[in-house]
This record gives structure tokens, C-alpha cells and sequence, in this order.
């Protein structure tokens, strides 16, 4: 037997085994449904008592695909920071044909991470 895991009327996991937690109602599922699950969670809610297609699936799964590119651009600029750092001590040339320097390198890379980033919605 398979079981999607409901507490407070929120779908927050999937397993073999019930959970006998308090509050937890274990929610009996069919294999299609678990193995969809363990690779969407997001396809799926709880509603009036049953599991059902997410119908805001599209939309959800759009604000986590922003939210982690968020998560990936704010480690970037972290990364950016570190060699900007870096490139302001050694002040070095990175194309002698344009006379761009690490530095302007890092800035403009930097400023286009941030104008994605303002254009992330949640």
C-alpha cells in the first residue's frame, strides 16, 4: 500500500508505511499517483477529503522555478562578490582590445544577474 501524508489540509509527503503522528490523515494512493508524485509534488492537492490534480499546477510550478532560479542567482552574486574583490586588489586587464578590466568584467555580469532577479515574480 501507498499513502500521501495530509496534515492541516496540506499534502507533506508520501510513503509505504502510514504515519501514525497526531493530526497526520494518511491517504491511500495507487502507484501511478506515487510515483507522479515523488517526482512532481506540486501535482497534486488535497481538496474535500481526496487527492486531485493540482489546478493551479502551471502557476505553481512557475513560482518554484523562480524561486529556485532566485536561490542560483543570489549564489552567483555571491561568487561574482568574491572575484569583484579580487579584481579591485589586482586591477588586472581582462581584454587588452577593449581595455575592459576584471572588474567592469564582474560589474556588468553582476548588473544583469540583478535585472533577471527584478524580474522574478512569487
Amino acid at each position: 500500500m501507498k499513502y500521501i501524508f495530509v496534515e492541516n489540509g496540506i499534502i507533506n509527503g508520501c510513503g509505504e508505511v502510514e504515519q501514525l503522528d497526531n493530526g497526520v490523515l494518511n491517504i491511500e494512493i495507487d502507484d501511478n499517483i506515487y510515483r507522479t508524485y515523488n517526482q512532481d509534488p506540486l501535482k497534486f492537492v488535497y481538496q474535500d477529503g481526496k487527492i486531485i490534480d493540482n489546478p493551479n499546477y502551471i502557476s505553481d510550478s512557475q513560482k518554484r522555478s523562480n524561486e529556485i532560479r532566485y536561490q542560483e542567482i543570489l549564489e552567483a552574486l555571491d561568487e561574482l562578490d568574491k572575484k569583484r574583490i579580487r579584481a579591485i586588489c589586482e586591477n588586472e586587464i581582462k581584454d587588452k582590445e577593449t581595455g575592459e578590466t576584471w572588474l567592469d568584467y564582474y560589474n556588468n555580469e553582476i548588473a544583469k544577474l540583478r535585472e533577471e532577479l527584478a524580474t522574478l515574480k512569487f
